[in-house]
């Protein structure tokens, strides 16, 4: 069976808050990984969290962040996006199972993002990650892998992915 899953599906869909939520399920894994919640201040769009599973979070995009890296008309802070690598990346080898969202622009951007990602698909612990629809280098070279899963979000099965998620780690056996 792969050990990597792959998560897509249209923006906004639902695929950030369905891997927040089998984090929780899988309690008291040890979690390799981040999820990156949309940052709102009364309802308005501010930019993306970051919030890594060993310690690491904060404002990834903003308005705020003045940077040589842009997500729209957001900044990124990459040196925080590379600090919370640098911290899964050491908790990787003895998690029992890593959780990324997502693969997308701003990984691509960072070559520790892009060896974490790397060593972790070949590692043999499960890996759920959220990976951009659209096409993109390293986003289409994930989807590519014969040993990987992908699965798409929707507005129908988005309530039922998150059991579904937590289901398929469990599958694996992983001690806790």
């Amino acid at each position: 069976m792969p050990n990597n899953l792959f998560i897509t599906g249209e923006s906004g869909v639902g695929k950030s808050v369905a891997l927040a939520a089998a984090a929780e399920e899988l309690f008291p894994r040890r979690i390799s990984g981040f999820v990156s919640p949309r940052n709102t201040v009364g309802g308005v769009d501010q930019g993306w969290s970051i919030e890594g599973f060993n310690g690491v979070s904060g404002v990834v995009t903003s308005r705020d962040i003045v940077s040589d890296h842009q997500l729209g008309t957001s900044g990124v802070d990459m040196e925080l996006f590379d600090r919370c690598v640098e911290a899964e990346l050491e908790s990787y080898a003895s998690s029992d199972v890593a959780l990324i969202d997502e693969i997308g622009i701003i990984g691509g951007w960072s070559p520790r993002f892009i060896a974490y990602v790397e060593q972790v698909m070949e590692s043999t612990i499960p890996l759920v990650a959220i990976v951009r629809e659209k096409s993109g280098y390293l986003s289409d070279r994930v989807k590519q892998r014969d040993d990987s899963v992908l699965w798409t979000t929707t507005l129908q099965n988005r309530d039922d992915i998150a059991g579904e998620i937590a289901r398929w780690v469990e599958s694996f056996d992983t001690p806790t």
